[in-house]
């Protein structure tokens, strides 16, 4: 298959995913598809993906910056501050880590989250009250992001509703939140320990935003709690199957 229609195919699969997990910045399924099936390293993989993030996040920001607005000061920049130094570091550790390493710590992340899709289910629960603890929480995946760009919302908001009480979109705006500043945190990572970006990163980069986007666009409308399901359970199957794969 020519690489003109692996992208074509790897956006519909990406924006599929991503449309009816309504999942808004985190695209590691992307990461995967282009390590699988494009053939790149797991380094250029990363840094494509977060590439994508960013040009996500702003989008992201621009709808919810009402919402985020209102979460507390004293959350919001505690969230904020860790997140962007946790993608830092996380891309110092990227750096000087192994591509087998990087590969096993992005197989038992897919591992966790087709595990998470297939046996938890967040509960829908009243608004809590948001502290700066949850920034400990959003920290620790910011490292996760500078390593293999995943977002880790997946597995966040559900520690959120658990151990935090926060409610279903509390806990999806704090993590959302701290996606965005981690992504920033690798790229700044990226650009000054590797000194620069290829601009056939930011290229594909490109490539991918628009191709997902698109595929989004068309198929939002077509949205259901039905396929939802479906999809939910085929992606939680895939994902873990994929992620044995890579820790093989």
């Amino acid at each position: 298959m020519t690489h003109g229609l692996l992208v074509i195919l790897i956006s519909l699969i990406v924006g599929l995913v991503t449309t009816y997990l309504k999942i808004t910045i985190d695209r590691i399924f992307l990461v995967l598809l282009l390590v699988l099936w494009m053939g790149f390293g797991i380094q250029q993989a990363v840094v494509i993906n977060a590439l994508v993030m960013l040009l996500a996040s702003l989008l992201f920001f621009r709808g919810a910056r009402a919402q985020l607005s209102k979460l507390p000061g004293a959350v919001r920049w505690s969230v904020v501050i860790l997140s962007f130094v946790g993608g830092i570091v996380g891309r110092w550790l990227g750096l000087h880590t192994s591509s087998r390493g990087l590969l096993l710590i992005l197989g038992i992340y897919a591992v966790f989250v087709g595990l998470r899709l297939l046996m938890i289910k967040p509960k829908m629960v009243p608004d809590g009250k948001i502290h700066a603890g949850v920034s400990i929480v959003t920290f620790i995946f910011s490292i996760l992001t500078g390593l293999i760009s995943a977002g880790g919302k997946p597995l966040q908001i559900p520690i959120f509703v658990k151990w935090f009480k926060l409610s279903m979109p509390q806990a999806y705006l704090v993590a959302s939140l701290g996606n965005i500043f981690s992504t920033v945190g690798f790229l700044v990572g990226e650009l000054w320990f590797a000194k620069a970006i290829p601009l056939s990163n930011l290229a594909w980069s490109w490539i991918y935003f628009v191709g997902i986007s698109l595929v989004m666009f068309i198929f939002e409308p077509m949205w259901s709690q039905k396929i939802q399901k479906w999809v939910t359970l085929l992606v939680g199957i895939l994902l873990t199957a994929v992620g044995i794969k890579l820790m093989i």
